[in-house]
């Protein structure tokens, strides 16, 4: 079946963040509604046909019915919490995963996956992946960690740079304790310890599947950070635009040389295939000064919103954002096509038909190699 030229697309995003206006996240979470809005004014310029609508748990119930009854082409998903828990990102894939209707982005394995962030650098180290050496502290007992510092603490289950302050990078253990109970108190989750690594700061754009195809990078310019705070992209970075650290973190065009450059990539392509990311995403690179890629993030969520860093990096490559907001509906239409035909495949096989080679598409996956305030 073909693609219609006029697509008719409902774009999902979460209203959680209404009723949390203490969330020590909440700029970031707001920030949805806003990516929403401007997804469905590119695509109706584009000629499609797009309708807006915000949900939380007890709208689950209703948008199933309605999808039941009128049915779109895609729904380009948003959703990235639901009742304030970004654990709770997976439902909505999941139930439109049994409505069979086509959506954008990742599914609910590679979302879960990937907002746990040292199951995830697992999985990325189990592959071959580089990421620097961690450590994940559930209690706020620091005893047992044998990392060399400088160190950097992060939380387990946030993006968005949710939980990172320039405190999060610490050089001493009663530093490293201070940090690890901010997150264990506060956001109520495990604190994953990570090496830090002092170096430029990437974002690798993929777009497309099997292999994804890397949009012109992005690099963060910490030229203009005060002398003493570290060199990351803080939440302050990322959502206060009146701090020093918003006004240290310039985004700006990466360039590399070929044989850098092609070793990120590779980086950045396995990262996404390894944790089974589609259509779209970001992976976060820090580059040693052996030129060693280092994977920090991987981000299958990441923002689409006009002039954020995704839409940069596709403008950097001479696609403009109405035309990359319906080259996502696309390809996520393709690729549920495909997924559909395989599962039919798979439910009716021929007559002498042999299983598939578990372990050597194993082999072949391993080996196929933002959010701010828009302008981040």
């Amino acid at each position: 079946m073909s693609t219609p030229s006029v697509l008719r697309v409902l774009v999902l995003h979460n209203t959680d963040y209404a009723s949390l206006p203490d969330d020590p996240a909440y700029a970031s979470r707001a920030d949805v509604a806003n990516a929403a809005h401007g997804i469905a004014a590119a695509l109706r310029r584009r000629g499609h046909h797009a309708d807006v609508r915000g949900v939380d748990h007890p709208d689950l119930g209703h948008l199933l019915d309605d999808l039941a009854r009128d049915r779109p082409d895609v729904v380009f998903n948003l959703c990235e919490s639901l009742r304030g828990d970004s654990r709770h990102e997976i439902v909505v894939p999941s139930l439109l995963d049994l409505a069979d209707v086509p959506y954008t982005g990742s599914g609910p394995f590679a979302l879960g996956l990937a907002l746990r962030k040292d199951r995830a650098k697992a999985l990325l180290r189990d592959r071959g992946v580089p990421t620097p050496e961690s450590t994940t502290i559930a209690d706020g007992d620091v005893s047992a960690c044998r990392l060399p510092f400088p160190l950097i603490v992060k939380p387990t289950r946030e993006d968005a740079s949710v939980g990172i302050s320039s405190a999060s990078v610490v050089h001493d253990r009663a530093a490293l304790a201070a940090a690890v109970a901010r997150v264990v108190g506060e956001l109520r989750q495990p604190a994953l310890v990570e090496r830090y690594v002092d170096g430029r700061e990437m974002y690798v754009s993929l777009l497309g599947n099997a292999p994804p195809e890397a949009l012109p990078m992005h690099e963060i310019d910490f030229s203009h950070m005060p002398t003493g705070l570290p060199r990351i992209v803080s939440y302050s970075g990322k959502w206060d635009t009146s701090s020093a650290e918003y006004a240290g973190t310039l985004p700006v065009r990466c360039i590399l040389d070929d044989d850098v450059r092609a070793r990120v990539e590779a980086a950045a392509r396995a990262a996404f295939e390894a944790l089974g990311l589609t259509d779209y995403g970001r992976v976060d690179v820090r580059l040693a000064a052996d030129h060693t890629p280092y994977v920090i993030d991987v981000n299958p969520n990441c923002d689409l919103s006009d002039g954020a860093g995704f839409s940069r990096a596709a403008g950097y490559g001479g696609l403009a954002y109405d035309a990359l907001v319906e080259r996502v509906c696309r390809i996520a239409l393709v690729r549920h096509r495909h997924d559909h035909r395989n599962r039919t495949c798979a439910a009716t096989p021929s007559v002498g038909e042999a299983a598939p080679d578990v372990g050597s598409l194993g082999a072949r996956g391993a080996d196929r190699p933002g959010r701010a305030v828009h302008a981040r």
